[in-house]
């Protein structure tokens, strides 16, 4: 499976997208609401949802899914069946809805709703998609010159349906980490850190971090059992309690509030300002995601 993550690692990764089976993603970003739902639907462009950290650069990032790696696969093993090697691509569920932790842009969400049902998990256990996924992220081919074959194949997939330019993607996330870190140091931002702090301090769960949204360290949710490998899929009482007053504490020091205040304006100077860029990207995405789910309603095996 080496050559299948260089491949895609680039774009999509080699995960079985948003319902996957990683309970924990440390490296993510975590932002707070006041309330979700246990499936998340995408907010009305331009219309405000704390909830779900909606935000104007939103309709342009890529849909936060794997259609585009799956549909990508399935050209793949169409391609490799006619060499005679097998590339057993498995159905998956294309209706399925994202994670309840995540909002349809990819963020990761934190509230009191969802720390007291998930904890800092991603999901409590994988859906039959992201099981019959992972048993394809395994699969070791045997045949004689699968690799030279699977090269071949990738380059011709690539051109006949190009995927997104990298520096596109980046040019996106690059504006929402830069304004993320805009919000944060905003004095609106810095006095709700503060004031947070001060609310997580006497509940005792060790150093904080000066920006909310690092909370949890790595060293904490390894001591909860929250990183793979894991033990159990259920979130430990201890890990629902610091979550809960993590959320509790994200809302009534206004933090979340004012972060998300911050990114909305900054985020909606930095789409008049790139417009035009920002335009093509868009419709290099929309083009894309048109593209991959015509692939997938032609190639997808049955259920």
């Amino acid at each position: 499976m080496a050559a299948l993550c260089t491949a895609m690692m680039v774009f999509t990764g080699c995960s079985p997208g948003t319902d996957s089976s990683e309970l924990s993603d440390p490296d993510s970003t975590w932002k707070g609401g006041q309330g979700t739902s246990d499936a998340p639907n995408p907010a009305p462009e331009g219309v405000k949802n704390i909830a779900l950290w909606a935000l104007p650069l939103d309709e342009f990032v890529p849909e936060f899914s794997n259609l585009d790696n799956y549909a990508e696969q399935l050209l793949l093993a169409s391609c490799l069946q006619e060499s005679g090697i097998e590339w057993p691509v498995p159905w998956q569920d294309v209706e399925e809805p994202t994670s309840p932790v995540f909002n349809p842009a990819g963020r990761r969400l934190i509230s009191v709703e969802i720390a007291q049902k998930y904890g800092f998990r991603t999901n409590l256990g994988p859906s039959k998609s992201a099981q019959l996924w992972e048993e394809f992220l395994a699969y070791e081919p045997t045949e004689p010159g699968f690799q030279d074959a699977f090269d071949e194949c990738l380059a011709g997939t690539r051109e006949e349906y190009p995927i997104l330019e990298v520096e596109d993607t980046l040019v996106v996330s690059g504006l929402i980490t830069q304004i993320q870190e805009q919000a944060f140091l905003s004095p609106d931002g810095q006095e709700a850190a503060d004031r947070w702090r001060a609310c997580m301090q006497p509940l005792g769960f060790g150093k904080l971090p000066d920006n909310p949204d690092e909370f949890p360290s790595i060293d904490l949710l390894k001591e909860l059992g929250s990183v793979p490998p894991v033990t159990t899929v259920e979130p430990s009482a201890r890990e629902v309690e610091i979550a809960t007053a993590h959320a509790t504490c994200l809302d009534s020091s206004g933090f979340s509030e004012a972060v998300y205040e911050q990114e909305w304006n900054l985020q909606e100077s930095a789409l008049q300002q790139e417009r035009a860029k920002l335009d093509r990207i868009r419709d290099a995405v929309k083009t894309r995601e048109a593209a991959v789910r015509e692939i997938i309603a032609a190639n997808a095996p049955r259920a």
